[in-house]
């Protein structure tokens, strides 16, 4: 008997890998999400917010504390939901919505903040909706794991990633100032160039020789650390210095995460 396998929806898919609170995720993973929340919520004090991408209730009820106001929108109805059921007592709106194509009008908030999301979208039409929906000298804020690090995976469902020369000239080309940060830099005992050779020949080994997809994925999580549970205020995330520093090498291919703040200049 031949079992057909069916393939997930876009929305199915992004529930599935939705992170929420009390999910047993990777440490590594764990830091990775406070990291980029704690850096977000200093483009928030006091300014009129949209987060693209809401997916859970992490870090909502911290946002909605610091800024003047704050709008989350997601594509997956699943998501809003329950961001919606599990937010209900904070004066904060959510609302099923397409980044390349938004409900909001011109010039409605000083900061809009993308975290690990913009490699599931057109970047040509989120640029375009984000200039729109900025005020002018608003703040872009984003988070995307860097493709130029040895072992780079791509996230399911992911349409394109770009390194931090593509992002430079991208942003540059929409008329936004940019600034690069680079966090979590490669710790590895080989150097890069044989570090990637072993990733790929290992990959090559366990999945398309045997065809062992679910032991690969078992032994990346595995390699990240332990898992622990999301915790259900940023307060109570593990402190970890991530080692964040201003990206002067357009070239970067050691820190795996690139945080970008782009000033709309029209």
């Amino acid at each position: 008997m031949v079992v057909q396998k069916i393939k997930k929806s876009f929305d199915e898919v992004m529930y599935e890998y939705t992170e929420w609170p009390d999910d047993d995720i990777p440490l590594d993973d764990l830091n990775f999400i406070s990291d980029r929340y704690f850096k977000a919520l200093e483009f928030c004090r006091s300014k009129d917010v949209l987060e693209i991408g809401a997916g859970s209730s992490i870090a909502k009820k911290e946002i909605s504390e610091v800024s003047n106001s704050y709008t989350g929108i997601d594509i997956c109805k699943d998501n809003i939901l329950r961001i919606s059921e599990a937010c209900k007592d904070l004066q904060i709106s959510f609302s099923v919505d397409n980044a390349e194509d938004m409900k909001f009008d011109d010039n409605s908030f000083d900061v809009v903040i993308a975290l690990a999301m913009v490699y599931y979208l057109d970047l040509e039409c989120f640029l375009k909706e984000v200039k729109r929906v900025l005020k002018p000298n608003g703040i872009l804020f984003f988070c995307t794991s860097n493709k130029d690090v040895p072992g780079f995976n791509k996230a399911p469902g992911s349409k394109k990633y770009l390194n931090v020369y593509e992002w430079n000239t991208l942003l540059k080309r929409h008329n936004f100032s940019v600034e690069f940060q680079g966090s979590f830099p490669l710790k590895s005992f080989m150097k890069l160039g044989y570090r990637a050779k072993v990733i790929s020949i290992l990959k090559s080994f366990f999945i398309e020789t045997f065809g062992l997809s679910n032991l690969w994925k078992k032994l990346r999580e595995y390699s990240k650390g332990s898992l622990v549970k999301i915790p259900r205020y940023l307060a109570d995330f593990p402190k970890y210095e991530s080692n964040t520093s201003n990206i002067k090498d357009l070239n970067d291919n050691k820190n795996k995460i690139i945080y970008c703040k782009c000033t709309n200049l029209s």
